[in-house]
């Protein structure tokens, strides 16, 4: 008998790299899987020792109670705690403790540099307060605090000296002095002046066109209370108690600087306006000028002929007040100073000493005080007012 011979069939064809892409599926997400329990056992482990940082006397303890307010152990559930009651029982929520961001009551301890070679640490924060220590560029300081205007920072050297140093002088970088509570410094020593000098007058406001409150004598101590803005005036106290404002060029003030000495600066009050004279026996053509109003007018008799905008003496060289008459009248006049020297004034009529009413070429700013004493008028005004007046005519000059 003749076996029979039967043909295999063919072993199925196999994909390699099929099957291989199956195995680095199959790791990756063992991998992944790994990963996963290895994070969830990190999150629980920062949390837990978050918790312990939190509430470093209160380690949570299992319990079957709810709470144990008695014993002031923590109630222990799944959630970490997050608040703590007046008893020291620790209360639970689902969310972790939020980051707590520096409030300027728990901000950390910062050390600033000097900036500056002129620094000086000084007893409040103002240059009219005592200097308590100079300070050198690079000296490191603890920042303690800040003026509530943030210009000058409270500090402490590293010799222990406290103290207030203008911000300026200071190294800031990545410094926030927001973050840093408010100093309330010592109360402002006050600031004493002397009158230097005979013609200083105590005035309602600041200006010569002021009411005038009494004559300051030489020597006399003041306290200076305020400032005008741009630091003409000074705003004092007299050792009576009687207060107002006074030109500042009639004082001696050294080592004071009243631009930086913390002086406030106190507003002028309203101006006051001058009530129209007329001289009701005046005779004939007369001039009134009104400092107050920097007008000029022409009478004749009680009857207005006209009306003019002049400029006055500065604060510094005041127009002299009273009742004066034109004693010379030129075409053309020079007039000289100390600092100026001013040729062929046109339209010049002198009624007191050096002062006169004339025309001006070198400005055209009538209706404010600008001149050294004189009565600055448009130059065809002028020429108007020189061939309608004539010698003896009566000035009469006020505020």
């Amino acid at each position: 008998m003749t076996p029979t011979k039967k043909k295999l069939p063919p072993l199925p064809h196999i994909n390699y790299w099929a099957a291989f892409g199956l195995f680095i599926i199959f790791i990756s997400v063992f991998l992944l899987l790994t990963a996963g329990q290895i994070a969830t056992a990190n999150s629980s482990f920062a949390l837990f020792s978050r918790n312990i940082l939190v509430e470093p006397s209160h380690t949570p303890t299992a319990t079957t109670k709810a709470t144990e307010v008695a014993t002031g152990t923590a109630t222990s559930t799944s959630k970490p705690p997050a608040t703590q009651t007046a008893t020291g029982t620790a209360t639970s929520t689902s969310k972790p403790p939020a980051t707590e961001t520096p409030t300027p009551s728990s901000a950390p301890e910062t050390t600033v540099m000097v900036f500056g070679d002129s620094a000086r640490l000084r007893s409040g924060p103002g240059n009219n307060y005592e200097e308590v220590q100079k300070l050198a560029f690079g000296d490191l300081l603890m920042l303690l605090g800040r003026s509530s205007d943030n210009t000058w920072l409270y500090v402490k050297t590293a010799d222990g000296q406290d103290g207030w140093i203008k911000t300026v002088w200071v190294d800031l970088a990545g410094v926030n002095v927001e973050y840093h509570s408010i100093k309330t410094p010592a109360p402002t020593p006050e600031t004493m002046i002397k009158v230097y000098g005979s013609s200083a007058k105590l005035r309602t406001g600041p200006s010569i066109y002021f009411t005038k409150i009494r004559e300051l004598t030489y020597s006399e101590v003041l306290q200076v209370v305020g400032r005008l803005s741009d630091n003409t005036w000074l705003y004092v106290k007299t050792s009576d108690g009687q207060e107002g404002w006074t030109l500042n060029t009639w004082f001696d003030i050294p080592g004071i600087n009243i631009r930086y000495n913390s002086l406030p600066i106190k507003e002028s009050p309203p101006t006051e306006t001058a009530t129209p004279v007329i001289l009701e026996d005046a005779e004939g053509r007369w001039i009134d000028i009104d400092l107050s109003e920097q007008t000029l007018r022409a009478y004749d008799g009680t009857q207005l002929q006209a009306t003019f905008l002049v400029s006055t003496g500065i604060d510094k060289y005041p127009t002299e007040t009273g009742q004066y008459r034109i004693d010379v009248k030129w075409p053309y006049s020079d007039m000289r100073g100390d600092d100026y020297f001013l040729p062929d004034v046109p339209y010049s009529m002198y009624y007191y000493g050096d002062f006169s009413i004339h025309g001006t070429y070198w400005h055209h700013n009538f209706g404010t005080p600008m001149s050294h004493g004189c009565v600055n008028m448009d130059t065809n005004d002028a020429e108007w007012l020189f061939n309608w007046a004539s010698v003896g005519t009566l000035v009469n000059i006020h505020r």
